[in-house]
């Protein structure tokens, strides 16, 4: 990354087009992220940058205020058709505007928290699905990747002992950590296909990570809330601090702790993000956007509720099965009134494989039952062919799957 970018303005920042790549479609984000790290009095300048720019991005595509989506349509076009020194000389005009703008809705009270919500987008270092054969892993705040190769691994942040442990083993001295990054940074876990995880948070909370998921935390929690990210599924044990409340990061949405027990499925591939509560209350709303126009939801026990990530909406409903949706963490899946196609997919994330379809099954048909995950994948779905009409193949990580021939013809 090149070292001119130490002295651009915001308003340059805005105006590059690398960095507006970045900013809204993730484009060479680690290039990005590895040079923010390197040079942190650069962050400040980033943060004042992608805040206009996402206020602009999102009010000028979904807004009725005409002023901030004629002045987003107006940058647009200038990057599309004045030469890049015409452009900055124009476009210096319209951002010192553009940040006119985004202040005075500040003051306004109508976007104050148009600046509050830095904390809603977190970046994982490792870019990929966590899919395939690798082992788990830790990295550290510092930067040091540890494997977890075990099937289900523990990590426990202790604080008696002042260490990180895997498998209650010491990895590294916590005031290691904190003296390299001032107890800012964050730690990664990541688990692929195949694996789960088992992590106890430094103020006691629990939370199990299921496969393809991956998780973010602090090694110390600071500040006036308990901030950890997700992608993937959880489920959370929180330790209730009314001082210092515990929330979730999940990708579009913030679940706010009120003394729970909760679990999440936020999969990139998912149409929805899940939230199913078992005891105590949380709240949600939307991460993204003008926060006083973001309205809150608390849920109570036995709710489930659905975040749409197209049309950015809730929908709750009483969810009286909510224990269900947790008996993952003890190695077993049951279901009720779920599509087949739903409990393959599961599937696919505990066995690290790909189901592949002939053709597609009836998507109105429901089914029930249980399965116990530490059987084999063969017999497992030797259990599903007797609730379904099904044959299969397992080829490699590959399941071919098909309707019997007997159903899909009743008449041979």
């Amino acid at each position: 990354m090149k070292l001119k970018y130490l002295k651009y303005t915001t308003e340059e920042l805005i105006d590059n087009k690398h960095f507006r790549a970045w900013i809204l479609h993730g484009k060479k984000q680690e290039k990005w992220k590895e040079y923010t790290n390197q040079f942190p009095e650069f962050e400040e300048k980033v943060q004042r940058a992608r805040k206009i720019i996402l206020f602009l991005h999102e009010n000028g595509t979904n807004s009725q205020s005409a002023t901030v989506h004629e002045l987003w349509n107006e940058i647009q076009q200038y990057n599309k058709n004045i030469n890049r020194r015409k452009q900055f000389i124009r476009f210096g005009g319209y951002l010192k505007y553009a940040a006119v703008v985004v202040f005075a809705l500040f003051l306004a009270g109508v976007g104050y928290h148009v600046l509050r919500n830095d904390d809603s987008i977190y970046h994982f270092s490792e870019n990929s699905a966590t899919q395939g054969g690798n082992d788990a892993k830790l990295v550290l705040s510092n930067g040091q990747h540890i494997a977890l190769r075990k099937n289900e691994s523990s990590i426990r942040v202790d604080n008696t002992d002042d260490a990180i442990k895997i498998d209650n083993d010491s990895v590294i001295n916590m005031a290691q950590l904190d003296a390299h990054n001032n107890g800012q940074g964050l730690n990664e876990v990541t688990i692929p296909y195949g694996k789960k995880s088992y992590i106890e948070l430094t103020d006691g909370t629990k939370v199990w990570l299921n496969a393809g998921s991956k998780f973010a935390f602090p090694t110390r929690f600071t500040g006036k809330k308990r901030l950890v990210y997700l992608t993937g599924e959880a489920y959370f044990e929180v330790k209730h601090n009314d001082k210092q409340p515990f929330e979730v990061s999940v990708e579009g949405i913030i679940v706010k702790d009120i003394g729970t027990r909760f679990n999440i499925s936020a999969y990139d591939s998912d149409e929805n993000i899940e939230t199913v509560l078992l005891d105590g209350e949380v709240s949600l709303k939307k991460a993204e956007g003008i926060d006083l126009l973001n309205k809150e939801i608390v849920m109570m026990p036995g709710h489930k509720a659905s975040f749409d990530k197209t049309n950015k909406a809730f929908k709750v409903v009483p969810e009286p099965n909510a224990d269900q949706y947790i008996t993952w963490i003890h190695g077993w899946y049951q279901f009720s009134g779920q599509r087949i196609d739903d409990v393959f997919k599961r599937l696919e994330r505990y066995y690290n494989v790909k189901f592949i379809y002939r053709r597609p099954f009836p998507s109105s048909e429901l089914i029930a039952g249980k399965l116990d995950l530490k059987d084999s994948l063969n017999q497992v779905l030797t259990t599903i062919s007797d609730i379904v009409p099904i044959d299969y193949r397992i080829s490699g990580n590959q399941v071919i799957v098909n309707q019997k021939v007997n159903e899909l013809n009743p008449r041979n």
